[in-house]
């Protein structure tokens, strides 16, 4: 995954739900073993990185961002707190991302839980979590695709989503789908 990749993910969503280029804050729905972030950099230094990130958005705006936390096998997670969704806060402000990005950039390609592939029934999970979050205020909210991504492209939501309406939508919802949460937008980049 390449940074820039990474900082429009993680300026996004989705989590909407729980993670961001693979910052995922839930558990392997696999169970199988992965490597972890621990074989490049401590399990202790990688928490300090993720906290240094916290710390500057904080310090530029995003004052609700949750802390940095590791799951079980070593990889780094920013669990949301409260129904916040910090992913589409940080998405409606690009200028805190590139005052972070420097320390972002520091972060080792193992710090975050690879990507998994979706089986037929997270795909039908997905599908209950839009039409819970279309019937809980966001209207215009689509399917996922084949890749469990929800595009945005030629909804009204395309220019950024409500963060009001999504994060009481999200709060509703949680209980069908806890994984991560992946969007694309009419320019083509993952948030």
């Amino acid at each position: 995954m390449t940074r820039t990749a990474s900082t429009v993910f993680l300026a996004a969503l989705l989590a909407v739900g729980a993670g961001a280029a693979g910052c995922d804050s839930s558990d392997s729905a696999s169970g199988a073993a992965s490597p972890s972030a621990s074989a490049s950099v401590s399990r202790q230094q990688l928490l300090a990185l993720g906290q240094e990130w916290v710390q500057c958005l904080r310090d530029h705006g995003l004052t609700r961002m949750p802390d940095a936390d590791l799951t079980p096998e070593g990889y780094l997670q920013f669990p949301p707190q409260g129904g916040y969704n910090w992913k589409t806060d940080l998405h409606n402000r690009p200028q805190v991302v590139e005052a972070c990005k420097s320390i972002e950039d520091r972060y080792p390609p193992t710090a975050f839980r690879p990507k998994e592939q979706l089986s037929a029934e997270d795909l039908r999970k997905l599908a209950e979590y839009a039409k819970c979050i279309r019937e809980h205020g966001v209207p215009d909210f689509p399917d996922p695709n084949a890749r469990g991504e929800f595009d945005l492209t030629g909804t009204s939501l395309a220019n950024g989503l409500p963060p009001r309406q999504m994060n009481v939508a999200q709060d509703a919802c949680k209980h069908l789908w806890s994984g991560e949460v992946r969007i694309s937008d009419n320019g083509g980049g993952k948030k």
